[in-house]
């Protein structure tokens, strides 16, 4: 499960068309289409609303990004590329022997492997704190204490997301049967009924934003759309400290307790506790402190 992602998998997660009878890493086909649907409301594009002329949530192929994280642990754990370079701008700084490759690989392509509390984290965060047949699994057991009640993890708030949009849809919208049949007047209808925007809307927003401006590894921001649309360089190598920087001895000098005091960390762990605490029941309602 921990096994670095085939670099030919990556590849196809980022150059496919999301399309509603594809293969999926979570979603069937229902789920993809109402996501996918939802997230062009939000995020509107040219093919969505005839004033836009930015990209949207279509062209930078964001449920790809949402359907791959979700169902990460069906694509060999991919949570995290590896790193440090994806070669995009040409081969980094080589200090070492010979000549760097050309083509420079991605190095972002591969998965870096994660370490068993990581693993129980990220699955606990996705899958939440029960198995397929509804019973407590005892590791994942804090997640529950910390959400004061059974925590409701990403899968499961996506699945009910989808079915809570058809019902309101067949409710408000009759003889329409789900949220993907609507016109898309009447999906901003249904998703701007304030007990609804709070809810799914709100996640789904937050994960097609990560979509749109993240890095193409992860299956979104195809062709960079999002990127150039806000004119961010993206990960353009030389940035930050040169490969021979970073191997080179430390040379500076120390920090004195005088500019350590300038980052006052009492202040700073006094405000990680301000926020909204996250309710099991609705746990995207929540907010951090700071």
């Amino acid at each position: 499960m921990l096994a670095a992602l085939p670099g030919e998998l990556v590849r196809q997660v980022v150059t496919r068309t999301a399309e509603a009878a594809e293969p999926h890493y979570f979603f069937d086909a229902h789920q993809y289409a109402t996501v996918q649907a939802l997230c062009r409301r939000l995020i509107p594009g040219p093919k969505d609303d005839p004033i836009e002329t930015d990209p949207g949530a279509l062209e930078a192929n964001v449920i790809a990004y949402i359907d791959l994280f979700l169902g990460a642990f069906n694509a060999g754990g991919r949570i995290w590329g590896d790193g440090p370079f994806s070669g995009r701008a040409g081969p980094p700084p080589w200090p070492f022997g010979g000549s760097a490759p050309a083509p420079y690989p991605d190095d972002f392509a591969r998965t870096s492997p994660l370490s068993a509390t990581e693993e129980l984290s990220w699955r606990t965060l996705l899958e939440g704190t029960r198995d397929h047949a509804g019973k407590p699994i005892p590791e994942r057991a804090w997640a529950d204490a910390a959400a004061g009640g059974r925590y409701a993890g990403l899968q499961e708030q996506y699945t009910q997301g989808v079915t809570d949009l058809d019902s309101a849809a067949a409710q408000m919208f009759p003889p329409a049967t789900d949220f993907v049949s609507l016109t898309p007047q009447q999906q901003d209808i249904l998703i701007a009924r304030p007990d609804i925007t709070v809810g799914f809307p709100s996640l789904a927003f937050q994960h097609a934003a990560e979509g749109m401006y993240g890095a193409p590894e992860y299956g979104g921001n195809k062709d960079l759309v999002g990127w150039k649309y806000i004119k961010f360089p993206g990960d353009a190598q030389p940035r930050g400290y040169s490969a021979e920087e970073m191997i080179a001895p430390d040379s500076g000098a120390p920090i004195s307790a005088t500019q350590l005091k300038t980052f006052d960390l009492e202040t700073l762990f006094a405000r990680l506790a301000f926020g909204t605490p996250r309710a099991a029941n609705k746990p995207w309602m929540g907010r951090r402190g700071f």
